[in-house]
């Protein structure tokens, strides 16, 4: 097709194959282009993972040894007690250090966790009782507050509710995880180890937010998540649908349901 001016102009079929070709190259880079946005999202959520446990190791240095075990018996291991964060926060930290870039529920509303129990005071100050934190804590309770129960999935007892840095083998002893939570009472055939991604808790009732996992693949599981250890090291531990064969029964490293009720955290 020519133009007045003698030019040529593309025709009809032309301008759909170049949109058809646009399409399929979108079709090929979005995958790859999330995939690295995810991964960049879980390179900084494990320096942040690394920077809990550095406070809490700072915490213990000025404590005899001793790690900052929380003030109540709650069944969710991301409460962080008020005292504890000001410390952190006079650490270094900040408020978006304690939430995971990839949670898509808390990073675009951690002004809500961050004062679900508290008060801001300053940025270095908060006042109440507990912050929802974006992270779960491997910690027992304090004392005159009773004790955890036993880590469930956990057949060769080798991992431990942390109470001090001076515990055996720092280098496997889980401190800092990801949030990684499911609702157990929600199993059903498509979903064995129920629902990752709407996860019904207080912030439900409260704000009308699902809590949900960190690294979320699809509803039915995540991809994985970071653990930061009581040395200091940080590593990726990928979630294996199949943790239930025999042949990971006994694996530290697999992700396993490992506390809770019909809310269970995994690590």
């Amino acid at each position: 097709m020519w133009t007045r001016n003698g030019g040529k102009a593309f025709t009809l079929i032309e301008l759909l194959v170049v949109i058809a070709i646009i399409a399929v190259l979108m079709g090929i880079l979005m995958p790859a282009l999330r995939s690295v946005r995810e991964h960049a999202r879980r390179q900084s959520c494990g320096s942040q993972v690394r920077q809990h446990v550095l406070a809490f190791n700072m915490y213990a240095d000025e404590n005899n040894w001793k790690l900052p075990l929380p003030n109540f018996p709650g069944g969710w291991l991301w409460d962080l007690d008020v005292d504890v964060v000001n410390f952190m926060l006079r650490s270094g930290m900040t408020k978006d250090m304690f939430y995971c870039p990839s949670n898509k529920v808390m990073s675009p509303n951690r002004d809500y966790f961050w004062t679900f129990n508290a008060q801001v005071v300053s940025d270095k100050k908060l006042s109440g009782r507990f912050i929802v934190s974006g992270y779960c804590y491997v910690l027992d309770l304090a004392p005159g507050m009773g004790t955890r129960p036993a880590i469930d999935n956990d057949p060769g007892k080798s991992k431990i509710w942390l109470k001090t840095t001076q515990a055996t083998q720092p280098a496997r002893r889980e401190l800092t995880v990801d949030a990684t939570l499911c609702a157990w009472d929600q199993r059903t055939e498509s979903k064995p180890d129920g629902n990752f991604g709407m996860v019904q808790g207080g912030s439900l009732n409260r704000a009308g937010l699902y809590d949900s996992t960190s690294h979320l693949k699809t509803d039915t599981q995540p991809s994985g998540m970071n653990i930061g250890f009581l040395d200091g090291h940080v590593d990726w531990r990928l979630y294996n649908p199949q943790w239930r064969e025999p042949e990971y029964e006994r694996s530290d490293d697999v992700p396993k349901p490992r506390y809770g009720d019909n809310r269970k955290f995994w690590w």
